[in-house]
């Protein structure tokens, strides 16, 4: 059966993915990985004839390159795999300096960065958090110290990038939209709009995950309560959806054809249809959910050169359209947001791009979740 051959293809390219994310990206997996990101988006003119700059932009003097480059970036990342493996691939090839990366889920890493800091053993010059709670609990605990990129002062006026004068930032937004499968429904059947997800053609051939499987699911459960009606949950549970604990084993499902229809986190279902998944996403009209992609420098990153390049280089407009090529939202707003492929994503400063701030989440995240549980009588 052809869907289940692209549901295969899908789980080994997210197998493929998660285990090379579980070292650097060196030698032919890093190559390969260059490659891709190239494909994704042309490599900016990068000119280190004194200091780095980047696409016109000036990204570390030449001290801070030169010393960069003798030692190697110690990254600690909550991103995707796939994402967080290109993002690597893409600042090696753009800064020359090694990255070795060690990724998990946001709250393993948590428990892993506040173990190690106790300890007075961490070891992350750099770390990406997709919880902004969890971001504030390290800026609480010391584990982040203020750093200044050069657009530190351009990035202050843009609101909700620059936190605790410059302890972390906002290094790029996630977006939830939905997706289809293409060789199971028509374009022309396709939902176009999040109501459309209510036609009862959709009732058993859905899946969402819960939301209290992480931030990005509790920002979705936000947005379609406040900008779609609160009587939203109780119209798509009626639709008896099939509700998943991670977007992997949710986008599997879809390949095979076992669902046509999911709600979906853009960046990851994205690259699962590069992937060569039958995929196609949805950006409906009435507007997507954001939410917050937290970085930091670190106690131990203070005094190294290549941590600080990262942070330099993940605030500046190269990084910031690479990390819009791969489906994220750029959290700068000072040019244009490019395309994810096909894709064209709103600006995060669109009135189509609802954000689910940290404030929403501290003080309401465990309502939501508790709430949306009861509306579609889910246990975990």
């Amino acid at each position: 059966m052809r869907l289940n051959r692209w549901g295969a293809a899908v789980t080994a390219a997210l197998l493929t993915t998660s285990l090379a994310a579980c070292g650097s990206s060196e030698g032919s997996e890093g190559d390969k990985n260059v490659a891709l990101t190239e494909k994704m988006l042309a490599m900016p003119e990068v000119d280190d004839s004194d200091g780095l700059v980047i696409r016109g932009e000036q990204v570390a003097d030449q001290a801070l390159l030169e010393a960069a480059r003798e030692e190697s970036l110690n990254w600690y990342t909550a991103s995707g795999a796939e994402s967080a493996e290109l993002t690597a691939a893409r600042f090696e090839a753009e800064t020359g300096v090694d990255v070795k990366m060690t990724r998990l889920p946001a709250g393993k890493l948590n428990e892993r960065v506040l173990s190690e800091a106790g300890a007075g053993r961490l070891s992350a010059g750099v770390i990406t958090i997709t919880d902004p709670v969890l971001a504030e609990g390290f800026a609480d605990e010391g584990v982040f110290v203020p750093h200044q990129t050069p657009t530190y002062d351009d990035l202050v006026k843009e609101g909700n990038v620059v936190w605790n004068d410059g302890e972390y930032y906002t290094a790029y937004y996630s977006a939830y939209a939905f997706a289809y499968n293409d060789q199971a429904v028509d374009e022309a059947d396709a939902p176009k709009s999040w109501n459309d997800l209510l036609d009862p053609r959709w009732k058993g051939k859905l899946g969402i995950v819960n939301a209290g499987a992480g931030g990005t699911v509790q920002g979705l459960a936000d947005f379609q309560e406040r900008a779609l009606g609160a009587d939203y949950w109780a119209k798509l549970a009626a639709q008896e959806p099939r509700i998943f604990d991670t977007t992997s084993v949710q986008l599997e499902a879809l390949a095979r054809g076992e669902i046509e229809v999911i709600t979906a986190g853009f960046n990851s279902t994205y690259g699962a249809e590069e992937a060569g998944a039958p995929i196609e996403l949805v950006i409906p009209e009435e507007g997507i959910s954001g939410t917050f992609n937290m970085q930091g420098l670190t106690t131990a990153g203070k005094d190294s050169p290549a941590a600080q390049l990262f942070m330099n280089w993940t605030m500046s407009k190269s990084a910031q359209e690479f990390a819009a090529a791969q489906g994220f939202v750029g959290s700068r707003t000072d040019f244009d947001q490019v395309e994810s492929g096909h894709y064209q994503l709103p600006k995060a400063d669109d009135e189509s791009f609802v954000l689910y701030t940290p404030e929403d989440a501290r003080e309401r995240g465990a309502d939501i979740v508790a709430r949306w549980n009861e509306a579609f009588d889910f246990s975990g």
